[in-house]
Order: structure tokens, then C-alpha cells, then sequence
């Protein structure tokens, strides 16, 4: 009779034991799913978490065609630091061009990891002193060819072709594969690369503090040291101002590149569109156009 009512009660004890620990994985489920979203949008909706979301947007919306540019090369990034890059359009982003004062992107690279800011430069061509930030304003500012000149072949730390030989090894360490130099200005045609390590040279610049400052710069002033001159200088980016959400770039013009143009615009914090074209017979109207369809095209 004991051992009957013992097991009995030991029946009873178990199912309580199974209950409780159901109870508590029960719990904790919905403790967890509570942290992710609503249970109801995660079972019904399927929505993405936070981090998931980030591999899944920007969506692109089909019914939005691809615009018409008249550029040779386009590309078109959304940049996330962090994040793998996402292709939003290319056309021939890998074929090498001509790349006019993009140049001067790598240009200002090469002087901020070599010289000090504030190191004073006197130009050869007529004698005015300048800091090297003076001098890299003028240069990515307004495109002033006589200012990349001068940082390359002017200072006391490098001549001009160990200038140039550096501009060369600094594009095969970071990859690029495509783009050569012969000078800091962009003014041979045997300064070339593609849409798509212009864009690597772009995002290596936006590691600058000061040249992420200079290129979103509409206008400012440059002062020599000695004031005897100065300088008003307004960039060469024309939609800098004109679009809302471009908040920087470089532009480039030969009879040999045609117009090129890399631009900067915020998408959200901490997120960025980048556009590249090399080639177009219209700078501006291409790239406005890839930016305005950018908006459109994708749901973000």
C-alpha cells in the first residue's frame, strides 16, 4: 500500500517538475521574442530585427526604371562604415578612364600622410606662403591646379617625383589595381582608373577629418601667411547647395576625361550615398539625375 500512494505521489511530483520547467522555457521565449519585436509582427509579418534589416535594405522599387546618363562610367554605392558596400547601379563601373582633377582626391591623401597641416609651403610660382591645409582648400575647393603643384613639389619633405612614386604605391597597397598617376593634378590623360576604385579612394579620404571638411566646403576664404594675398574661393561643385542631401565631392574636367564627378549626399545618420562618373558630356545633370532616382528607386 506504501509503495502505491509513494508512487502516486511521485507521479504527481514529476508532472509538476515537467510543468514548471515548460513554464520556464515558455517564458524565456517570449522574454527573448520580446526583445527582438512585437511576437505579433514576428510571426505574422515577418519583419526583420534591427540587425537583420540591415542586410536587407535599401529594397529596390522595380517600377522606378534606370535613368539615362550620358556618362561613360557610373557607379552609384550606398555606404554604411561597417557595412560591405551595396551596389545600387553601375554601367562599365570597371573599365579604366581618364580621371581629370579626381586626381587631387589621392593628392590630398598622400600630403595629410606625409606633412603636417600647418607645415608652410612657399610656392615656386610666385613666392606666397601658405599652409599645407590653406593649400589642400584651394586644391579640393576650387580645383586649383598651381596648389596641387605645390603641394607635390614645394615642400621641403618630398620632391616631386617621390611624390608622385607615393601616389602610385598607396593605390597598389589599398588594391587598386586599375589607377596610375603621372602627376598630382589630373591634367594628363595617363592619370586613370575606374568608377568603382575611385570610390575606394573616395572612402580612404573620408577617413580624413579635414578632407571630409575641405570637399563639403561651398566657399570660404584663403589668407597667405604674410596677407598680402588673398584668396575668395568658391568649389566647383555646382550642386553643393542645389540638392539637400549632397553634402560634398570632387569634380574633374579634361578635353580627354570629359566631365567627371564624385559626390557625397546623407541618406540617414551614418549613411551615405556615393556616386561616381567618368566620361559624361553633362557632370551635373548626371549625377542630379542618379541622386534624385537614387531616392526613388530604393525604399530605405
Amino acid at each position: 500500500m506504501f509503495k502505491k500512494y509513494f508512487l502516486q505521489i511521485l507521479a504527481v511530483l514529476l508532472l509538476i517538475a515537467i510543468a514548471w520547467v515548460l513554464f520556464l522555457i515558455s517564458s524565456t521565449a517570449k522574454e527573448e521574442l520580446s526583445k527582438i519585436q512585437n511576437p505579433i509582427q514576428a510571426s505574422i509579418l515577418k519583419l526583420p530585427t534591427v540587425e537583420e534589416s540591415q542586410n536587407y535594405y535599401p529594397i529596390r522599387n522595380w517600377s522606378v526604371p534606370e535613368p539615362e546618363i550620358s556618362a561613360k562610367s557610373v557607379l552609384v554605392i550606398n555606404y554604411r562604415p561597417g557595412f560591405d558596400d551595396i551596389i545600387l547601379l553601375q554601367k562599365n563601373s570597371s573599365q579604366p578612364l581618364p580621371i581629370a582633377s579626381l586626381t587631387k582626391l589621392m593628392t590630398g591623401i598622400i600630403v595629410l600622410e606625409n606633412y603636417s597641416s600647418e607645415e608652410i609651403i612657399k610656392t615656386s610660382k610666385n613666392n606666397e606662403e601658405l599652409t599645407i591645409k590653406d593649400l589642400l582648400y584651394l586644391m579640393l575647393v576650387e580645383s586649383n591646379n598651381d596648389a596641387a603643384m605645390a603641394l607635390a613639389s614645394d615642400s621641403s619633405e618630398l620632391d616631386y617625383k617621390n611624390f608622385i612614386d607615393l601616389m602610385n604605391s598607396r593605390a597598389q597597397e589599398i588594391n587598386l589595381k586599375q589607377t596610375s598617376f603621372v602627376d598630382p593634378v589630373g591634367l594628363s590623360s595617363c592619370n586613370q582608373s575606374t568608377a568603382s576604385e575611385i570610390v575606394s579612394i573616395t572612402k580612404l579620404a573620408l577617413n580624413s577629418p579635414l578632407l571630409m571638411e575641405i570637399i563639403t566646403t561651398p566657399e570660404t576664404t584663403i589668407t597667405s601667411i604674410d596677407r598680402k594675398f588673398i584668396h575668395k574661393i568658391t568649389n566647383t561643385n555646382k550642386l553643393l547647395g542645389k540638392i539637400p542631401q549632397l553634402i560634398g565631392g570632387k569634380t574633374g574636367y579634361t578635353d580627354e576625361a570629359g566631365g567627371c564627378m564624385m559626390t557625397l549626399s546623407r541618406i540617414k545618420d551614418n549613411n551615405y550615398l556615393i556616386t561616381v562618373i567618368l566620361g559624361s558630356s553633362d557632370r551635373e545633370n548626371d549625377t542630379e539625375k542618379l541622386i534624385t532616382w537614387s531616392q526613388k528607386a530604393y525604399l530605405w
